[in-house]
């Protein structure tokens, strides 16, 4: 079970206990207690910044961010409702928290955590096994899509003033990446194509670096990601399609510095 974080000294004297800045999130999909599922590379993707809340019912610290209303502010300000540049997600973490707990009438939690809320909540059926969420609750990532970092940590800050300016430097930052990826493409090719199991992704890098090789249906589906390191100069990815139907594909690639366009690959 995780740790509680009691303090922001706490998690100063425990960095383990951060989400992981400047690291890669690991992509994950749940259901919100309505039933809507939520993908958070689909989100990451579609250009918005995303805030995960990963917390517990159970939990003091994440109760007192919770009634100080942070997130609903964020969502509300930032959210479909307001600029819809960003994505807010409240994650409890803990699968044996009840729908009971959520409400504020179980045995295992701090009060009501539904009314009011206007963002979704996610009722977790697997715990993330992720370090890079932080080992402690609450964490409050606030992710980029241009690289799928985890780029600041808003439980570490006091008023909701310096979370609404640190989370608007983030989105000004990822959109000057995203554009700077945009006029910066990658050229990729993919072979054998059509394949009956592995194919391998070729592409130049201008610097060492870490790419990241994402697969979509070709409805424009998420399927998934895997992340590589590569060098500076021609790159060869194996990429293996063995587990998946027949039909058509697409991979996109990016780095850093630079993104492909989307890349059609057969599979029989």
């Amino acid at each position: 079970m995780k740790k509680i974080l009691t303090s922001i000294s706490t998690i100063i004297a425990s960095g383990s206990l951060f989400a992981q800045v400047g690291v890669v999130a690991p992509d994950f999909t749940q259901s919100d207690i309505n039933g809507t599922s939520h993908n958070l590379y689909t989100y990451l993707n579609a250009g918005k910044v995303v805030i995960v809340d990963m917390s517990a019912t159970w939990c003091g610290p994440c109760w007192g961010f919770h009634s100080a209303h942070y997130l609903e502010s964020l969502h509300d300000e930032f959210g479909p409702a307001g600029t819809n540049e960003v994505v807010v997600l409240f994650y409890e973490d803990d699968t044996q928290t009840t729908l009971a707990d959520l409400n504020g009438t179980g045995s295992n939690t701090q009060g009501d955590w539904v009314t009011g809320a206007t963002y979704p909540i996610i009722n977790a059926t697997v715990s993330l096994p992720y370090p890079e969420y932080g080992e402690g609750y609450p964490t409050v990532s606030v992710i980029c899509p241009t690289d799928k970092k985890i780029k600041d940590n808003l439980f570490g800050y006091n008023t909701l003033n310096d979370m609404r300016t640190a989370v608007q430097d983030i989105i000004d930052q990822c959109s000057a990446a995203a554009s700077l990826k945009e006029n910066t493409a990658l050229e990729v090719s993919v072979a054998p194509n059509p394949t009956t199991g592995n194919t391998i992704v070729r592409f130049s890098a201008s610097s060492d670096a870490t790419a990241t090789i994402e697969l979509y249906s070709v409805s424009g589906q998420f399927i998934f990601a895997v992340q590589k390191t590569i060098a500076s100069g021609q790159n060869n990815v194996d990429l293996d399609l063995s587990t998946l139907d027949a039909g058509t594909y697409f991979i996109k690639v990016m780095n850093e510095d630079a993104s492909s366009a989307m890349i059609p690959v057969v599979k029989r």
